[in-house]
């Protein structure tokens, strides 16, 4: 196995095990994200100083306007994220946010005027997968509609970053996700700032502040940079492949370690929504 493939398996499964450590925070999910984000574009610029690659700026008006969008959302899609593995399950929340390629593909499949049956029934399919993955005899969680539907918002701003992208293109993936990185936790550290106190720094614990560092030290920085190290020597095929590797280990990780029940039908639906999101995204 070469060592690009490695680097993004490793990549993919410290993504699908970020919900685990969620789960264990009793912080407020706008604490994590910024946390995270702060932590995450801190080690992505040591990262860059130990390469000794400066930081890449966008040049024109309209690529930093779509950057500072995209950071924005960055950070909004998190807390959403990060509420939904609260309320609902791991795995729900993961699969609810995995349709962000899928309601990618459809709205450029729209734009280009290209919506035609065969991207009508992989439409229609991956509702059908929604409709299996929340159905009324699964276990879904606290507080599942709530759960479900920030799951939802989460996927619909990951979209919207994965739209924005293209406009600063010339900008390198690992020094556009730094930039995003900290402008997301600007933005939410500005937003805690202007909010009632929602926590006393002081009564995080060790293990908390422990747990803190992990997602934005591995679940961000390193996995990052193993992310856009790796993808740049992989073909377009292979990157696609190994991507499963993500939402298919949450899956996973959330059963065996999280003891979460998983219904046949959710299966099922888990299978329609993951295999629409291939169909729609193979090169």
């Amino acid at each position: 196995m070469k060592r690009s493939q490695i680097q993004l398996i490793s990549a993919m499964l410290i993504f699908g095990s970020l919900g685990l450590f969620v789960r264990q925070l009793s912080l407020p999910s706008a604490v994590i994200a910024a946390l995270r984000a702060g932590i995450g574009a801190g080690v992505l610029g040591l990262y860059k100083v130990i390469r000794h690659t400066p930081l890449q700026l966008p040049k024109s008006f309209q690529a930093r306007l779509a950057l500072l969008i995209s950071g924005i959302l960055l950070g909004s899609n998190w807390v959403f994220l990060f509420e939904a593995y609260r309320r609902t399950t791991v795995s729900v929340a993961t699969l609810c946010y995995y349709l962000a390629p899928i309601l990618v593909a459809f709205f450029t499949l729209m734009r280009s005027r290209t919506f035609n049956r065969h991207s009508g029934i992989l439409l229609l399919s991956a509702l059908i997968g929604l409709g299996l993955l929340i159905n009324p005899g699964a276990q879904l969680g606290s507080d599942p509609v709530i759960g479900i539907s920030f799951g939802l918002i989460a996927a619909l701003m990951y979209a919207g970053i994965i739209l924005i992208n293209p406009y600063f293109k010339a900008v390198s993936g690992l020094d556009s996700s730094c930039l995003q990185l900290l402008i997301a936790a600007l933005i939410l550290l500005l937003y805690l700032f202007i909010q009632p106190p929602m926590i006393h720094w002081k009564a995080i614990n060790t293990i908390q502040w422990g747990i803190v560092l992990v997602l934005g030290i591995v679940h961000t920085g390193i996995a990052y940079a193993l992310y856009f190290s790796a993808l740049p020597k992989l073909n377009s095929t292979t990157a696609a492949l190994l991507s499963y590797i993500d939402p298919i280990s949450a899956l996973l990780f959330s059963g065996f370690l999280l003891h979460e029940p998983f219904t046949i039908l959710q299966i099922v639906g888990a299978v329609l929504i993951l295999g629409v999101s291939w169909k729609l995204g193979r090169p």
